[in-house]
């Protein structure tokens, strides 16, 4: 009888998946880091905003937030970190779902999540957590260790194509949810 930490009971991650979810993390941390950066006195004050942390502490998460962001974006690209990259992201998006159910249970739906810097404001709503979890999930996906098998060039083409297809549908998901307020608003004005 086999132990339970034995090889049958593994669970590996495709390469061509894995490979796919890492570039679209990778993708989609940097450019996030990059709008914070952009405007850190604007996110500074999101981050604020939240009442989770200190006053004092709001700017230095500003910078800090966004550096990890960035170096775990890089680091989900280098085979040999890209497994605590990963889990480093996991924990760091969890973090922030618990700010927005905090700030939600509290009733305050009307700030802004921050998630992308100044540059694309969106207030809180379910679909945040949501969202987040679904990002969670994409990053321990690539926190999984991959199955050996040899990579073929159509694997590359793969992987590139559904990297940009995810980023797509991430960034649709997010227009939606940043528009859903006004949306709201435009329904009871037109019924």
């Amino acid at each position: 009888m086999e132990k339970r930490g034995s090889s049958r009971y593994m669970t590996t991650m495709d390469p061509g998946l894995s490979w796919t979810l890492a570039l679209t993390l990778a993708m989609l941390f940097a450019a996030s880091a990059a709008m914070k950066l952009a405007d850190l006195r604007e996110f500074a004050a999101a981050v604020e905003n939240y009442r989770i942390l200190p006053a004092a502490w709001s700017s230095p998460a500003a910078w800090i937030i966004p550096a990890i962001e960035s170096s775990a974006a890089v680091g989900l690209l280098v085979p040999s970190v890209q497994q605590r990259a990963a889990a480093i992201l996991a924990v760091m998006v969890g973090m922030f779902t618990a700010a927005v159910a905090i700030n939600l249970a509290r009733g305050r739906r009307q700030i802004d999540c921050g998630c992308f810097g100044p540059a694309f404001r969106q207030t809180l709503s379910g679909w945040l957590i949501v969202r987040n979890l679904i990002l969670i999930a994409a990053a321990i996906g690539v926190a999984f260790p991959i199955a050996s098998r040899p990579m073929a060039s159509i694997d590359l083409v793969t992987i590139v194509c559904g990297a940009a297809t995810l980023m797509m549908l991430y960034l649709s998901m997010n227009y939606i949810l940043a528009n859903a307020p006004w949306i709201r608003q435009l329904e009871r004005i037109d019924a």
